[in-house]
């Protein structure tokens, strides 16, 4: 009986796993939208560079105030080993894609679930009996 409930609750655990985001597939999936919306990317091709991507929280967004404006800031030290940079303009862009890019995963999660439904009544005995198979 106690087998039966650690299945269920280890396949959970390796499922869960699986989808965890990689950090590089983090940057690889982020970049693009990056350069969509303007940010500029500066290598860190020297070593006082290289010693300020090290210090910056990787893979998050990060903002600062300068005279009033806002500067955003985006560290990638696992794909391109650079720091995008950009400004509000920037940001807002930024927001706009990553909206875009959520609708349209959940239409095709929606349209996947609508497939699949359609499989099983086509698979079951109601969709042979309606439709001769």
């Amino acid at each position: 009986m106690m087998i039966q409930k650690v299945y269920p609750l280890l396949l959970l655990s390796v499922l869960a796993g699986g989808c965890a985001e990689s950090h590089t597939e983090r940057a690889q999936r982020l970049e693009p939208m990056l350069v969509q919306a303007g940010f500029r990317m500066v290598p860190a091709s020297t070593p006082a560079r290289t010693a300020k991507l090290a210090d910056m929280t990787p893979l998050q967004m990060s903002y600062v105030s300068r005279n009033g404006k806002l500067s955003y800031w985006f560290a990638d030290p696992y794909v391109c080993h650079c720091i995008y940079v950009g400004n509000e303009q920037n940001y807002g862009q930024l927001e706009q894609l990553k909206q875009a890019g959520q609708e349209q995963r959940a239409q095709e999660v929606t349209d996947m679930a609508e497939q699949t439904k359609y499989d099983e009544f086509m698979n079951s005995p109601a969709g042979g009996i309606f439709y001769g198979q």
